[in-house]
């Protein structure tokens, strides 16, 4: 065969120098595609659309949470938590869930339905009808949220969460989304629950308040159902709060606002305060203030203790006494001429008193008149000794030193700005002829009752007016940040031998015979010094009778007071209680201090003496010798059955026990759940027991 000669051999140098061409041809575009893909990449993220981009990518990839911080707690002075923040629970539904399919939503619904029921009290075809409900419209993504549904309206705590996540579905698989919220607890529920809310908290906000933080989250699905946080430098934690320690004791704080409301129940009075301070140092162990409403509900509601302002009534006596004694130079054997009759004119006014003195003789001394409490005996010797000078009784007064307390620390208080000076005689609200005499005897003026705690507590405290206080310490991290300790406002209300004497009028109140307090606490096993009083409050222009004191119906109110301190010899506390009272035309019931606030003030003062174990052993000893105290001794005869108050609030198991002559110890908070002598064992009477309560999640 022969070749043609149009054909030609290739020559491998051509052929490889063709292939390396377009190798080179092929390696340039790929190049210029790389140079567009970086160029592209530039572009997105730092072109004009790169910022929108990233922000995109960013927020389906990511999501930035809060992390919220708790605020401070609030503890009693013991170290009890009164207040904290608590993590509350709401749950949502996405039933959309692939692992609901198969028939494990159709299997698990009716047992799930019968614990929601069992748990909220709704039936269970409620529960049905409401997840078929939400199950329809995540199947046919009917509305903007159909797969994430709530199903559980209130906010659960940590007890009620932990129950409900050992029920059928109530797990994340299943679609279960949870949302966390803190919220405000009060572990003693409404004890001082007023005092702590709107009073430590509100003033001392700044204080426990707490600084949130960011973290950022990144998303496990994209329906952005579920997440989990990353490590990021720009995570910022959580800041708490500062802790406030107050000088509160909750036990005490029981004690004292279980007494004040039995009494505002059984007398039917309309509000009340009872407080207890420490003498030495002005602490308040115990502040309650209820307000009793028609329906009978009795709520804390108002700081009656610092935020009412009214007339004290014949508590001011021993203010008064106080100038007879210290400034005029009186004594106490000084002869008084109180009449024969009840009622007396005095500088025009008619005075009265609810009896004749001195064994209805009418005459008595200083010491008798103000153990008496009359009217008539203050009002007539104070308008002749400062009749013809009354700037020497104002200016007297007013230097003591209560006008300038009227707030506990931050919380707003009002009460006694000082008496009315002369020189605003004729001014509108100043100055009037009868101003002299109705202070005599605490009228024409506004004292709060913790005012009147702190006179008193000043006699019992060797003359030294000092301001209380309720906030003992603000604390950090177990560190202490900042310490309140005691004010004192006047070194010496007045001389060591009128102090003296005070003291003596004081104790005469309880112990003398005639004392208007003395059938109520002349039986104590220790010794009490205080003042009873009663004092008529004013009407408003709107709703009065025919007097200024009287209502359009012939009503009248009252303020009932008994103030004192314990014990009279060498005092550890001073407490105050102040009930007011309506008693309607023609009512008979209880309305002084003696009948009303004195009964409180004495199972106070009988709580403390019995639960303080230093002074509980220092018994008084009586005029035979021996020595009387509270607790019976018992005998193996007197043999009783233990009840059983596991279960019980602290309140109510200290009834039970106590009641049946029992000693009673606690540790603890919340509920009894052990006892040291078992329920339905026999026990002596005096003998103790041991409670532990603890709060059940």
């Amino acid at each position: 065969m022969t070749k043609s000669k149009n054909i030609k051999d290739p020559h491998p140098g051509r052929i490889k120098k063709g292939i390396q061409n377009r190798v080179k041809i092929l390696y340039g575009i790929f190049a210029l595609l790389s140079l567009m893909v970086i160029g592209q990449i530039v572009a997105t993220q730092y072109g004009p659309n790169g910022t929108p981009l990233r922000n995109l990518s960013e927020a389906r990839c990511y999501t930035t949470r809060t992390i919220e911080g708790a605020q401070g707690n609030i503890y009693d002075r013991n170290g009890e938590v009164l207040s904290t923040d608590t993590r509350g629970y709401r749950l949502r539904l996405d039933l959309h869930a692939e692992a609901l399919g198969g028939g494990v939503y159709e299997m698990e619904l009716p047992a799930l339905c019968d614990s929601l029921s069992a748990m909220f009290g709704k039936p269970a075809s409620h529960y049905k009808k409401m997840l078929g409900d939400i199950r329809h419209r995540a199947l046919n993504k009917i509305g903007s949220s159909y797969y994430s549904q709530p199903f559980i309206t209130q906010t659960l705590n940590q007890r009620e969460y932990d129950r409900l996540r050992t029920f059928p579905l109530m797990e994340p698989r299943y679609g279960l989304v949870v949302e966390t919220r803190q919220s405000r607890h009060k572990v003693y529920g409404s004890l001082a629950a007023y005092t702590i809310s709107s009073g430590v908290e509100s003033a001392y906000r700044d204080v426990i308040k707490a600084e949130d933080g960011e973290n950022r989250f990144v998303w496990l699905d994209s329906r952005h159902r579920h997440s989990v946080p990353t490590i990021d430098k720009d995570n910022t934690p959580a800041q708490n709060g500062n802790n406030i320690i107050t000088t509160i004791d909750i036990n005490l704080q029981d004690v004292v606002e279980s007494a004040l409301r039995r009494k505002l129940e059984d007398n039917n009075a309309t509000s009340g305060t009872a407080i207890v301070i420490e003498c030495a140092t002005g602490e308040i162990r115990a502040m309650a203030n209820l307000t009793h409403y028609e329906g009978g509900q009795i709520n804390d509601d108002f700081n009656y203790a610092i935020q009412w302002q009214g007339a004290p009534g014949s508590t001011f006596k021993g203010v008064s006494l106080m100038a007879l004694i210290d400034e005029a130079g009186l004594s106490l054997d000084k002869r008084i001429d109180c009449g024969t009759k009840p009622t007396m004119k005095i500088n025009g006014l008619n005075i009265t008193d609810t009896h004749v003195v001195g064994k209805k003789t009418g005459k008595t001394t200083l010491k008798g008149i103000f153990a008496e409490s009359s009217n008539i005996g203050f009002a007539k010797t104070v308008t002749e000794v400062y009749g013809d000078n009354p700037e020497r009784w104002v200016e007297y007064i007013n230097a003591i030193g209560l006008d300038s307390v009227r707030n506990i620390q931050r919380m707003k208080g009002y009460g006694f700005r000082g008496i009315k000076h002369p020189s605003t005689y004729k001014q509108e609200g100043g100055w009037s002829h009868t101003t002299l005499t109705q202070t005599a005897y605490g009228y024409e003026l506004d004292m709060t009752p913790l005012q009147t705690l702190m006179f008193y507590n000043a006699v019992a405290n060797d003359g030294k007016l000092i301001q209380p206080i309720l906030v003992k310490s603000i604390e950090r991290d177990g560190e202490i940040v900042e310490e309140f300790s005691t004010e004192v406002v006047n070194p010496a209300i007045c001389s060591p031998e009128s102090l003296a004497k005070l003291r003596e009028c004081m104790e005469a109140v309880v112990s003398d015979e005639l004392g208007t307090a003395h059938s109520g606490l002349g039986s104590l096993p220790f010794r009490v010094a205080g003042k009873t009083g009663t004092a008529q409050i004013y009407q408003k222009a709107g709703n009065r009778g025919r007097t200024a004191y009287e209502t359009k119906d012939g009503s009248r109110e009252y303020l009932a007071t008994f103030v004192g301190y314990f014990p009279a010899e060498a005092p550890k506390y001073t407490c105050i209680v102040s009930i007011k009272t309506l008693r309607k035309k023609g009512e008979v019931k209880f309305y002084t201090g003696a009948g009303v606030s004195l009964p409180v003030f004495r199972e106070i003062a009988e709580y403390i003496y019995a639960h303080d174990p230093a002074w509980y052993k220092e018994a008084t000893p009586t005029t035979e010798g021996t020595a009387r105290t509270k607790a019976t001794t018992a005998t193996p005869t007197e043999e009783y059955v233990m009840p059983d108050v596991r279960g019980m609030g602290l309140r109510d198991a200290l009834w039970e026990l106590e009641r049946r002559d029992l000693r009673v110890t606690f540790k603890g908070k919340g509920s009894v759940v052990s006892q040291s002598i078992e329920p339905g064992k026999e026990y002596t009477e005096g003998e103790s027991v041991r409670l532990e309560l603890r709060i059940e999640n």
